[in-house]
């Protein structure tokens, strides 16, 4: 992937190639509201976001993925 994790411009790429490989929509039970999930395509560990509905899909997960990104990716710039 060519894609570098530590500029803005890589990490908007990251996650839409993400999201090009399908998400969950998960449905609320038992007290938690509906989430999305996708999988980093860096590390394969699923990054979770809660729905709001006053948002699109893709600016959610694209969200999601950038501070994951940024602080929990072993792949990340942190790193």
């Amino acid at each position: 992937m060519t894609s570098d994790p530590t500029t803005r411009r890589g990490r908007r790429q990251i996650a839409r190639n993400a999201r090009r490989h399908g998400y969950y929509d998960l449905p609320a039970r038992d007290g938690q509201g509906r989430k999305l999930q996708v999988n980093c395509p860096l590390c394969r560990e699923r990054v979770s976001t809660a729905w709001e509905s006053s948002k699109t899909y893709s600016a959610l997960l694209d969200v999601a993925m950038d501070t994951h990104l940024l602080h929990d990716c072993e792949h990340g710039p942190q790193q």
